[in-house]
């Protein structure tokens, strides 16, 4: 009887022990903070901020959150015609007691570029001079370094206007659009025209002048005579009808 009696408790002890590792695992498993991203805890508190939030119960650093437009959504949820704001976030409404800083024109991948709010007409620079620093591209698409080339430019003697313009650009006297701003490449003036109707929807919301279906001056360079300027209404290209002393409009970019 004893010996039953020992035998009972040493398998419940048994029971208890796997019971007890059985649900340690379970719980393990459950409580998995990979979970959170299957469960739409996708965002941390850099992606929400100034929104509702709620937190993973298995990782409170993984947070969804109640995106409100008329708050803003935060710019990894930025798209073409979304209208950028001076405090970093993004929406395709007009925000009352918020400072528009340009229009969302254009992603790839996380980064992107914003179109101003207002340009200008005016020339790229002196009609026979070759800038040496800059590459002479017989063909622009695939010129994307609008930035280095307004750096160039601006680092020349003499006066480049069209540049010049772009680089003094600013919509805020401090933070977000108040830097930064560049001459744009002809392929990045290439990139813009996929969503010119987005982007002029977006100026149109606020009031401001929209993108022209005529050229603008680009950053890439032809020749000493000339430089490409692009029509961002369909992406067309020239280099050599009017040379870098003609007034065509121009629209700064800024990277973000």
């Amino acid at each position: 009887m004893r010996k039953t009696m020992k035998k009972d408790i040493l398998m419940f002890g048994s029971l208890l022990s796997l019971m007890s590792v059985s649900g340690a695992a379970l719980a393990q498993n459950c409580t998995s903070p990979t979970r959170c991203g299957e469960l739409g805890y996708t965002l941390t508190a850099s992606d929400c901020v100034g929104q509702r939030t709620l937190p993973c119960p298995f990782d409170s650093s993984k947070l969804w959150c109640a995106f409100d437009q008329e708050i803003g959504l935060p710019i990894s949820m930025a798209k073409p015609g979304m209208i950028y704001y001076s405090d970093g976030s993004v929406s395709n409404e007009v925000i009352e007691g918020k400072t528009a800083v340009g229009v969302v024109g254009y992603i790839n991948g996380t980064e992107g570029l914003l179109v101003s709010l207002n340009e200008s007409t005016l020339t790229w620079g002196p009609y026979n001079i070759d800038v040496p620093c800059l590459i002479n591209y017989s063909s622009a698409p695939e010129d994307m370094n609008g930035k280095e080339n307004t750096e160039c430019i601006m680092s020349q003697d003499g006066s480049y206007p069209a540049a010049q313009y772009c680089s003094e650009y600013k919509t805020t006297s401090e933070g977000i659009g108040s830097s930064g701003w560049y001459l744009p490449a002809a392929g990045e003036l290439k990139a813009l025209s996929k969503s010119y109707a987005a982007i002029n929807t977006a100026l149109k919301k606020l009031s401001k002048t929209q993108l022209n279906s005529s050229y603008y001056w680009s950053s890439s360079e032809y020749l000493n005579l000339y430089a490409w300027y692009v029509r961002p209404s369909d992406g067309d290209m020239n280099d050599n009808y009017d040379g870098k002393n003609y007034s065509y409009r121009v629209r700064c970019v800024l990277a973000f």
